[in-house]
Formats: C-alpha cells, structure tokens, sequence
C-alpha cells in the first residue's frame, strides 16, 4: 500500500471510529462512561482533520485519487451489534479497535515516503494508543480489575 492510498483508508477508519464514539455517548448510562466516549469522538474528528490536510496535500502533488482498499478497512474496523450491545462490551470493542488502529499507523509510518506523513502516522500512533489505554482503564475500573479507581494513573497528552 503507499502513502496516499494508507492516509486515505486512515480517513475511513478516522470516520468509522468518530460515528461509533458518537453512538455509544448517546447510548451511555454511566456520565463517566458518556464523557469518555464524548472524549474519543472529539480525538477522531481531530485526527480526521489532520489527515484530510495531509490527504489533500497528497492528491494535489500526485494529481490522484486512490481507490480505499475495502477488505484492509474490513480487517481495522471492528464490527459490532450496536443494538445489544453492553457497556463492558462497548469499552472492550473500542479496545480492540484503538490497538488495530495504532499498529496500522505504526506500519504506515514505517512504509512513508515523506518525513511530514511517518511524522503524521507516528504522532497518530501514539496517540491512539493513548485512547486503548484510556478505555483499558475503564474497563478495569468497570471489571474492578485495576489497581486503580477513579484515579487516572497516566496522561492523556502526547508527548
């Protein structure tokens, strides 16, 4: 896959994580939970800026636009029955769906032709992590497996 065609199935995947945030904070009984989810929705609109910018970029200089890569978007975004779906299972989706975003960008920053899209990837990277870090402490709050409780015991800033 190349620079262009990853920033764009970024964009999708950006997309699909703000819609799903958005869905589960209106669903939310719990405040704590609502705002986390209002939190995460507000981070996925930011990054879907961010590489619009850099996708727009893109396309200007190549003259292009690519094709996203359905069965790759199919494979980083997690499916789930909204309808049913449980708080603790909300959490442990929104989980799975931050570890498979970070450890894309993590390899497109790694496959970047341009110094501004690895730094992008690298930067976004870190930053998704951040948020599977942030629902695994909900979740072992939730589960009341963690060491803490309503404590946040790390930074949701990036360095």
């Amino acid at each position: 896959m190349n620079e262009i065609e990853a920033i764009a199935l970024a964009l999708e995947v950006e997309k699909t994580e703000l819609k799903f945030y958005i869905r589960l904070a209106r669903k939310a009984r719990d405040e704590r939970a609502r705002k986390m989810f209002l939190f995460l929705a507000k981070e996925e609109a930011e990054h879907w800026d961010l590489f619009e910018g850099k996708f727009l970029e893109e396309v200007a200089e190549k003259c292009e636009l690519p094709a996203v890569d359905r069965k790759m978007l199919e494979k980083l975004v997690v499916e789930a029955d909204e309808k049913n779906l449980s708080e603790i299972d909300a959490v442990r989706i929104g989980m799975e769906q931050e570890k498979l975003t970070w450890e894309f960008y993590e390899e497109a920053a790694k496959e970047a032709e341009h110094d501004s899209v690895r730094r992008l990837f690298e930067e976004l990277a870190r930053i998704e992590k951040s948020h599977y870090e942030l629902l695994k402490a909900q979740y072992d709050s939730i589960m009341k497996t963690g060491i803490w409780m309503d404590y946040q015991d790390f930074s949701l800033e990036v360095d």
